[in-house]
C-alpha cells in the first residue's frame, strides 16, 4: 500500500509537461500568453477547488517563464518548451521574467507575511551577470532589512531608524524592489495556498501586496481556492461580511483553472507507484457523483482497493449479484465516497436515520441498472429500497460486515499493491 498522491516535485513538474499528463499544456501556453500582454501592475487569480492541480498548473507555468529566460540552452529545455508550444515558442515574446513561487501555508507564522514574501523575491536565483548579481543580492538584502525593521517593526538589532515616516518607509521599500525587478521586464511572483492560512495572516498577505507591491512592472499571480479563502476571510470578519467583494478589490482578473484529464491524470501515477487502476464503472459514476478532485479520486480508489479485495472486481461482469456481494459493491464504495464528503449524511446512513440520497442514486445508476435489468426507475428505486432496509431491518450480518471492513484493518482488507501481487505469481 503506498501514498498516490503525485507530490509538485521538480521531477514530476517537469514530467507532466513533457508527458502532458496532465492535459494542461496549452492552457499552460496561453496562460504565458496572456502574462505576455498584460501592462501596469495586476494581479490575477487563478481559482480552483482543492486537490484540482492548482500547484502543478502555476509551477508549470512558472518552469515555462524561466525556460524562456534561461540564457543557457540545453536540451531538456527545448524539450520542455515543445511540448509546451507545439514548435509555436517564437511566438512567446521575449519579455525578461524574474519568477518566485512563494507558499503561504508554509509560510504562516506569527511573522509579518512581508518578512517571508520579501525574503523569497531576494533570495530568488536567476540568470544575470555576476556584476548584477553582487547588486542584486545588496538590494535584495536591503529589502529584506526595511521589511523586517521598518514595516514589520521586529527588532533584529541596533540599527539606527533611517525613516522617520511610514511613506518615506514605503517609499524606500518600492524602490529596493524595482532594483530587483529585470531591466525593460516583469517580476511575476505566483502566491499559492493562501486559503489554508490562517484568516489574519490571510488578509494581512493581501493588504501588503496591494499596498508594498503597486508597481507596474510586478504580476501576481494567486493559485486560490476562492470560496474557500472567502469562509477565510468571513471568520474573521463574520458571516454577515460581504467576502466576494472584499476579495474582488485585491483581484484584476480572475481565472478558473484550466480542466484536467482525470484520466491521463491518474494513469500517470498509477503508473510511477504500480496501483491498481482497474475499478469497475460503479466507482467511476460515484466519483462523478462527487464531483471528486484528482486528488480525491485517488484517495477514493485507494481506500476501495484496500477495503475490498481485488478479486471482487471481477464480479463487475457477472449478471447477478447476492447478499454479501451486493453489499460489496453497491455499498461499500458508496459510503467511502460519502465520508470524504459529507461525515453528516455518512452518519446518517450509519444510524439509519436517512438512506435518501443512496436509494435516490441507486435508482437513476447506469450500473444498477444493468443488474437488475431493468431502466424502470420506480422498480430501481423499490430494489434500491430493499437494499437499504435489508442492511437494517433483517437479521443477516450486513450491518456488521459494513463496520468491519470500514475499518480498514479487517480481514477483508487488502494492502499488497501491483507489484506486490507480481512477486507472487
Amino acid at each position: 500500500m503506498r501514498s498516490i498522491d503525485l507530490k509538485p516535485t521538480d521531477e514530476n513538474i517537469i514530467n507532466t509537461i513533457l508527458t502532458n499528463s496532465m492535459g494542461r499544456n496549452n492552457g499552460v501556453y496561453n496562460f504565458v500568453r496572456m502574462l505576455n500582454s498584460q501592462y501596469g501592475s495586476i494581479s490575477i487569480a487563478v481559482d480552483g477547488k482543492w486537490g484540482s492541480g492548482k500547484t502543478f498548473f502555476i509551477k508549470q507555468c512558472k518552469l515555462v517563464l524561466d525556460c524562456l529566460n534561461d540564457e543557457n540552452d540545453s536540451s531538456e529545455k527545448r524539450e520542455i518548451l515543445e511540448a509546451v508550444t507545439q514548435g509555436k515558442t517564437e511566438k512567446l515574446s521575449k519579455i525578461s521574467y524574474k519568477s518566485v513561487y512563494f507558499d503561504a501555508w508554509k509560510n504562516d507564522s506569527n511573522i509579518d507575511p512581508i518578512v517571508s514574501l520579501s525574503k523569497s523575491i531576494a533570495t530568488t536565483t536567476f540568470n544575470i551577470k555576476t556584476k548584477a548579481k553582487s547588486v542584486a543580492f545588496k538590494a535584495g538584502e536591503q529589502l529584506v532589512r526595511i521589511a523586517v525593521e521598518k514595516i514589520a517593526k521586529i527588532d533584529i538589532g541596533s540599527i539606527l531608524d533611517i525613516f522617520q515616516t511610514e511613506e518615506n518607509t514605503e517609499a524606500e521599500f518600492k524602490k529596493e524592489l524595482a532594483s530587483l525587478i529585470p531591466k525593460d521586464g516583469r517580476l511575476v511572483i505566483f502566491i499559492d495556498e493562501l486559503d489554508r492560512c490562517r484568516p489574519v495572516y490571510a488578509v494581512k498577505l493581501l493588504e501588503r501586496v496591494q499596498h508594498f507591491f503597486d508597481n507596474e512592472k510586478i504580476t501576481f499571480v494567486f493559485a486560490v481556492n476562492l470560496y474557500e479563502l472567502k469562509n477565510t476571510i468571513q471568520k474573521l470578519y463574520g458571516s454577515n461580511f460581504n467576502g466576494d467583494r472584499y476579495l474582488d478589490r485585491f483581484f484584476d482578473f480572475v481565472m478558473s483553472i484550466p480542466e484536467l484529464n482525470l484520466e491521463s491524470y491518474y494513469q500517470n501515477i498509477a503508473n510511477s507507484v504500480n496501483i491498481n487502476t482497474d475499478f469497475p464503472e460503479y466507482y467511476k459514476e460515484l466519483e462523478t457523483k462527487f464531483d471528486f478532485s484528482a486528488r480525491e479520486r485517488g484517495h477514493f480508489e485507494n481506500r476501495v482497493n484496500t477495503a475490498i479485495s481485488k478479486a471482487l472486481y471481477k464480479r463487475e461482469n457477472d449478471l447477478l449479484l447476492y447478499g454479501f456481494q451486493v453489499i460489496d459493491f453497491f455499498v461499500i464504495p458508496y459510503l467511502i465516497a460519502l465520508k470524504m464528503v459529507d461525515g453528516k449524511r455518512y452518519d446518517d446512513f450509519i444510524s439509519n436515520d436517512n438512506g435518501t440520497d443512496f436509494i435516490n442514486f441507486l435508482s437513476v445508476n447506469k450500473t444498477f441498472s444493468n443488474k437488475k435489468g431493468t431502466k424502470d426507475i420506480n422498480q430501481l428505486k423499490n430494489e434500491a429500497q430493499k437494499l437499504y432496509e435489508s442492511i437494517f431491518v433483517e437479521d443477516n450480518g450486513y450491518k456488521k460486515h459494513i463496520s468491519e471492513v470500514l475499518s480498514l484493518v479487517s480481514n477483508f482488507s487488502n494492502y499488497e499493491d501491483k507489484d506486490d501481487e507480481s512477486t507472487k505469481k
